[in-house]
């Protein structure tokens, strides 16, 4: 198998700047979306910040150290996001413009052998395989706690006035939950990441006819944002597309 991909980050059509930001290392077999947070340029410092911070820690351990027990790939990302997170509130405790930035983040990190998915608050990451889509990272949210408590069902939740809160981001505190976990690829399938821009617009369904019956990676990308812009494009867009092909 090899893995072909495809990213659109956009500003929408209501936010003065983009505080998403993404990134395609295929050379490091990393892909990463990140959703800022914070007043003036703050939120696109720190989700910048996460997408550089995670993509120099993979690179430094892109090879075996020689260590005795060497890192497994979800240990190396959950690490390297971990990492991330120490500089983006290290960044923002010493600069008083940066105070309290923080950013959500989904990063994957991909071989012919396993798909490792890391993740920190409500970006998401989707898989397409064989006509139907699932949703394999759940968001830190508030709303979503009162979910998996079940004080609050799924469709309500997605119509809930506290939606945008959440209960877990990088930047907030000198350490984070990640939450990881490592998903077998097969010839096909294509794993959609994406900020709350895109999901919070469309459904799964929509999601995964655009992506489904587009020529290629490129076209989807861009469908998706569009069809994201026209049902009002209030925040930003961010999607990120990576397919398992013979």
């Amino acid at each position: 198998m090899k893995i072909i991909t495809s990213g659109i980050t956009d500003v929408g059509c209501v936010r003065a700047s983009n505080e998403d930001s993404l990134g395609l290392f295929p050379d490091l077999n990393l892909f990463v979306v990140a959703d800022g947070m914070g007043g003036h340029a703050a939120g696109e410092v720190a989700s910048q910040m996460a997408v550089e911070q995670i993509k120099a820690y993979i690179a430094s351990n892109a090879k075996d150290n020689g260590s005795a027990t060497p890192l497994s790939n979800e240990e190396k990302l959950s690490k390297a996001i971990a990492y991330a997170n120490l500089q983006i509130f290290k960044t923002g405790s010493e600069d008083p413009k940066l105070n309290g930035m923080g950013t959500t983040v989904v990063a994957l990190l991909s071989t012919d052998e396993e798909s490792v998915v890391g993740f920190v608050g409500d970006s998401r990451l989707y898989l397409v395989r064989g006509g139907t889509i699932e949703q394999l990272t759940h968001d830190h949210s508030m709303v979503n706690e009162y979910v998996q408590k079940g004080l609050l069902s799924a469709e309500a939740a997605e119509h809930h006035p506290q939606k945008h809160v959440l209960s877990r981001a990088m930047g907030t505190g000198i350490d984070v939950a990640v939450e990881t976990f490592t998903h077998l690829p097969e010839v096909g399938d294509t794993y959609l990441l994406c900020s709350d821009g895109l999901s919070n617009k469309l459904s799964a369904l929509e999601m995964s006819h655009i992506i489904e019956s587009s020529g290629d990676l490129d076209e989807a990308a861009k469908s998706l944002i569009q069809k994201a812009i026209q049902a009002g494009g209030e925040d930003n867009i961010t999607v990120l597309l990576v397919s398992y092909v013979v």
